[in-house]
């Protein structure tokens, strides 16, 4: 005759127990690692304070790199603002220095007229200039007659200029007329000290101005012609 045994069943005990050992196995694993942390020297205190002022070490140097940044970003700002105001200095300097030889030659330009001793006295060609003006064959001119003199006689006459060159390999002479905008054969001047005249002139194309010359003629007095030759100014490459 067979017998019978009953016995309870419960599944959460065993996974308890199940659980339970687990737990043991990892806090006994943890104490072994703090163990041999500890056996070689290791404090977990001290990492940790280690750690905190580290930490606070790289916020520090954070905020200097920002600090310094900031530093180097208004120097060169100031030093542009300097180099600008440099600039601005040298450019005034320079122009300061431009008046003051265009004032020189002024100077040196008056007292030539109202000085007997500095120069001949008389009628004469003080300057004549000239200088591209932008357009094809085209110049600007400036011609300046003075006369030095210790009277109060005025100076009168006609003025004119001629261009000689070379026209396709020959010697050619332009006259004034023909080369200036107006069309005008020549100046009229009344002066006691110095006249300016000035104007546009336009040369043949393919001609080669070499020299200029003016011619003053006075009228009244005994006042002699007075020519004066003008080499052409050489353009710089």
């Amino acid at each position: 005759m067979s017998r019978l045994v009953v016995t309870s069943h419960r599944p959460w005990r065993n996974r308890a127990l199940a659980a339970g050992l687990a737990l043991a196995t990892v806090l006994s694993g943890w104490g072994l690692f703090e163990y041999g942390r500890s056996r070689a020297g290791f404090d977990t205190l001290t990492a940790q304070q280690q750690q905190t002022q580290l930490s606070q070490r790289n916020a520090e140097l954070m905020q200097e790199i920002v600090t310094l940044r900031e530093e180097k970003a208004v120097l060169e700002r100031s030093i542009q603002i300097d180099r600008q105001a440099y600039k601005a200095l040298e450019s005034t300097v320079g122009g300061l220095q431009a008046d003051i030889s265009e004032y020189k030659s002024e100077l040196a330009f008056y007292r030539g007229i109202v000085s007997p001793k500095d120069a001949q006295q008389g009628l004469r060609v003080e300057a004549f200039d000239i200088a591209p003006n932008g357009v094809e064959n085209g110049f600007r001119y400036k011609l300046v007659l003075t006369q030095v003199l210790k009277s109060d006689r005025l100076a009168r006459g006609r003025a004119s200029f001629e261009v000689e060159g070379l026209q396709d390999g020959q010697n050619k002479t332009l006259l004034m007329h023909e080369v200036n905008a107006e069309a005008i054969k020549f100046f009229s001047f009344n002066f006691k000290y110095f006249q300016n005249f000035e104007g546009d002139l336009t040369l043949p194309a393919g001609f080669i101005p070499l020299r200029v010359v003016v011619k003053v003629d006075p009228t009244g007095g005994n006042a002699d012609k007075v020519e004066k030759i003008v080499e052409w100014p050489v353009e710089e490459a």
